[in-house]
Formats: structure tokens, sequence, C-alpha cells
């Protein structure tokens, strides 16, 4: 009897725990301020990004691998246009997204997935902000 209460009681302190993380992880996307990169000065467009992951899981002999991969959404944008709504964020998508930066003058900021209206708020201000000198 005993054992099955500290069992029990083992078991409820792990889903206590468990759940605690998670809820640290859901506060962590809501404090995350807006990330900006691209021409930070001079710009003559914006571009806010939204974060989003796409997680795929493939059999390979009875064998699974799950693959996670990043992407950045077009959530809004500021006298700019891009050819795509969605890049992932993988080395030659980063790097033709800094291309067209420089090319067309374009400032971005991303935002997480889960984002809040302050969040969204503050990449608009930061759009339209004037470069720090």
């Amino acid at each position: 009897m005993v054992v099955r209460r500290a069992a029990w009681l083992t078991a409820a302190l792990t889903v206590a725990t468990a759940m605690g993380a998670v809820s640290f992880a859901k506060d962590k996307t809501a404090d995350q301020e807006p990330v900006v990169w691209g021409m930070q000065s001079g710009n003559d467009g914006c571009v806010i990004f939204r974060e989003s992951q796409e997680v795929t899981t493939e059999n390979e002999g009875g064998t699974y691998k799950t693959h996670t991969v990043n992407h950045l959404e077009v959530l809004d944008t500021v006298k700019a246009n891009l050819p795509r709504k969605k890049y992932s964020e993988t080395k030659e998508d980063l790097d033709a997204l800094q291309e067209l930066s420089m090319k067309d003058h374009l400032k971005y900021v991303k935002i997480p997935k889960k984002y809040t209206p302050e969040q969204l708020e503050k990449a608009h201000a930061m759009c339209s902000a004037a470069p720090s000198q």
C-alpha cells in the first residue's frame, strides 16, 4: 500500500514538473523580443516574418526519424514585395533573403509563431523606426 502511494506521488510530481516546464516554455515565447536583421540603415522597406516549424517523420526500415524544419512566413510588408510567402531557415534561403535585403534595401523583423499583439506592435515600430546612430 505504501509502495503504491509512493509511486502515485512520484508520478504526480513528475506530471506537475512537466506541466511547469511546458508553462515556462509558453511564457518564453510571450517574452521574446522581435529580432531585426537585413538593411538596418538606409532601408526603403520592411518585412515582418513569423517563425514556424514543420515536423516530418520518415520510416526507414522500421526506424523512425523525425526532422524539424524552421520556416519564416511573411506576416506583413511595408513598401516591400518578396517573391515567396514562406522561406525555410536554411543557409540557401537565408543567403537569398540577405541578398534581396541588400539589393532592395529591406529590413527584416522576426517574431515568434505564437506572437502577442504587443510583439506585433513592436515589430511594426521597428519597421518604421529611424536607424539608431
